[in-house]
């Protein structure tokens, strides 16, 4: 039974580079506290827990009967996620999940039915969608402003050579199994796929594209998706050549970014290489910067800048906790859900089959 006067009590389950992220973002989450981590690299477990002021555990399991949480956030690397998923829910504790949900859609089914057998709820981290610019677009696009979604994009074209990129080994993608680097299809890219479902309401209907390997060379990335409603999504990435950016072409960040080793940036600085999303419709489009937190309206010959409400990157950490928390407390589905993190990692998974067999793949023939 859940108290509704009592602050939730979060444990964080793994203490890597995306924790940073989220203990951030919790410090100023109402209606939660976080009480403990666990984290299997000592050195590591000290440092944070030291400078967050938690308790921590080297176990998991040990964590959470000792500290009786509400709820865990799942921030190991992906293949561990359906075990501790399990773990968590018979003890019946609810998980968020770090994207990828999974590696297997065989795993995304699995936690999706110990969560539901055991009674708890299951939320996807599909951190973009709590982003002030793309929670606005997302506004803009559903009240029609736009008119017909006809294509969205985003891509990520940089580094210092192949000689400096290096990958996520084998402890985050099985060797010889989808994988890549950090700015990649299925570390990065997942998330897009998610938000232009999101923001075209439709589901993926077919895929061409490819993906980098665990463990393998790296090259470029790509994934073309059709979307249900008729419009196309594209997203490209390649970490080992050098941005062709001008200057001009960045923009002064009001948000929190990543940097190449996974640190957080912090916002009110010059960024060169900004990240954004672009979406394109029948009555106008979309430029959506999502971590340097702007948003532009294209209507005919006008061009608007959105003012936006709400904590840009972090505080994207601390309202998705706070959303998830509601969830609990008011018995309600999350706002991404672990159906999300399966139809998204279809898709991905969908891009790799496509390149196998040289042909166009229907995420839905995956599932």
């Amino acid at each position: 039974m859940v108290d509704h006067e009592s602050p939730l009590k979060v444990g964080m389950i793994g203490l890597g580079a995306v924790a940073e992220a989220h203990l951030a973002g919790a410090v100023n989450a109402r209606g939660t506290k976080v009480v403990a981590a666990a984290e299997i690299d000592p050195d590591r477990l000290a440092e944070m827990t030291g400078r967050w002021q938690i308790k921590g555990y080297p176990d998991a399991a040990e964590m959470i009967d000792a500290e009786q949480l509400d709820i865990v956030c799942v921030l190991t690397p992906a293949l561990t996620h359906r075990k501790i998923t399990r773990l968590a829910a018979e003890r019946g504790v609810h998980v968020l999940c770090e994207k990828p949900m999974a590696i297997t859609l065989s795993d995304c089914r699995t936690m999706i039915a110990d969560c539901e057998r055991c009674g708890v709820k299951l939320g996807y981290g599909s951190t973009f969608r709590f982003l002030p610019a793309v929670r606005r677009a997302k506004e803009i696009v559903a009240r029609g402003e736009v008119g017909h979604v006809l294509f969205l994009t985003e891509h990520y074209v940089g580094g210092k050579g192949p000689e400096a990129w290096h990958g996520y080994g084998p402890h985050h993608y099985p060797t010889g199994g989808p994988g890549g680097g950090g700015m990649g299809l299925v570390d990065h890219g997942i998330h897009l796929v998610d938000i232009f479902r999101w923001l075209t309401a439709s589901e993926v209907e077919t895929v061409v594209g490819r993906g980098n390997i665990s463990g393998g060379e790296p090259k470029t990335e790509f994934i073309t998706m059709v979307f249900g409603c008729g419009a196309v999504g594209q997203l490209i990435y390649n970490e080992i050549t050098f941005s062709s950016d001008l200057p001009a072409e960045g923009i002064f960040s009001m948000g929190g970014r990543w940097s190449t080793d996974g640190r957080i940036l912090p916002g009110g600085a010059w960024d060169s290489h900004p990240l954004s999303i672009r979406v394109h419709g029948t009555k106008g489009a979309l430029r959506i910067f999502p971590y340097a937190n702007h948003l532009f309206q294209f209507t005919g010959h006008a061009i608007t800048q959105i003012p936006l409400d709400g904590a840009p990157m972090p505080g994207n950490f601390t309202t998705q906790l706070e959303s998830f928390a509601d969830c609990v407390r008011h018995d309600l589905e999350p706002e991404a859900t672990g159906e999300d993190g399966q139809r998204s990692l279809a898709v991905v998974l969908a891009a790799y089959q496509s390149a196998a067999e040289k042909r166009l793949v229907s995420p839905d023939q995956l599932s």
